[in-house]
């Protein structure tokens, strides 16, 4: 990849606020395909993404590398419609047989699940996929200055402090009286690490998924503060758990 033009590439639609956050899937879906096809030959592939809102990734899955794909939400959404075929489900009982996916997707979506529904999440992953299958997690580290969902950038603080604040800087509305109310319970790089190995799965791979600084991901304490977007790249492991 050529660091300084994916740079540019993405000024340009930071540049462009929130439709530029939108705008930038397609691109950022073409990095995920190259980092994917690292591992795997995505052509003809069975792919769920789970949580894939409308099914965008999977319409261009579909498109560029003839990938079979699923999109799976938990209802419909509220503006517009699917734009690819869609089962509604819940994460943490997917609705599908065992191993018939080749690759499954977890795409920014493990923050907003319940801390007692997480593990579930990552078994139903690890059930589904095949056996030499590839699985993705996207996070974005709660700790990150780009993180912090509603309360950014102030997440660092006690709840109502950082209400207050955002409330007051930004002219924000934010009523809840926690963070779980506002269906945020945070991931760090370190509780996903724990929940992916309870699954069983391997990590072949973390990845920068914006800054390409794909060492950082390697250094504990770092990662969790520096990296806005963390990708897990995950294999089973064949070896039953002691």
């Amino acid at each position: 990849m050529n660091i300084l033009k994916h740079y540019f590439i993405l000024f340009k639609f930071a540049l462009r606020g929130n439709r530029g956050f939108y705008e930038s899937r397609e691109y950022l879906a073409e990095v995920l395909i190259k980092e994917l096809n690292e591992f795997v030959d995505l052509q003809g592939k069975k792919v769920l993404d789970i949580g894939g809102e409308r099914g965008e990734f999977c319409k261009i899955l579909a498109e560029k590398e003839k990938c079979q794909t699923v999109n799976l939400e938990p209802a419909k959404p509220t503006i517009g419609d699917f734009v690819w075929k869609t089962v509604i489900g819940s994460a943490d009982k997917l609705p599908f047989k065992d191993s018939a996916f080749d690759i499954v997707l977890l795409r920014g979506v493990i923050q907003h699940i319940p801390v007692k529904n997480k593990p579930k999440v990552f078994q139903e992953m690890h059930r589904v996929l095949k056996k030499d299958g590839i699985a993705y997690v996207m996070i974005p580290p709660w700790y990150s200055p780009l993180s912090g969902q509603n309360i950014k950038p102030f997440q660092y603080f006690p709840f109502k402090v950082a209400r207050h604040l955002r409330n007051s800087i930004f002219l924000s509305n934010i009523k809840a009286d926690s963070i779980n109310a506002l269906g945020i319970w945070p991931m760090t790089f370190t509780s996903t690490q724990k929940f992916i190995r309870q699954a069983n799965f391997l990590i072949l791979k973390t990845v920068d998924i914006l800054g390409r600084m794909h060492f950082v991901t390697k250094i504990p304490l770092l990662r969790e503060f520096l990296l806005p977007s963390v990708g897990f790249i995950l294999a089973k492991n064949l070896k039953k758990k002691v």
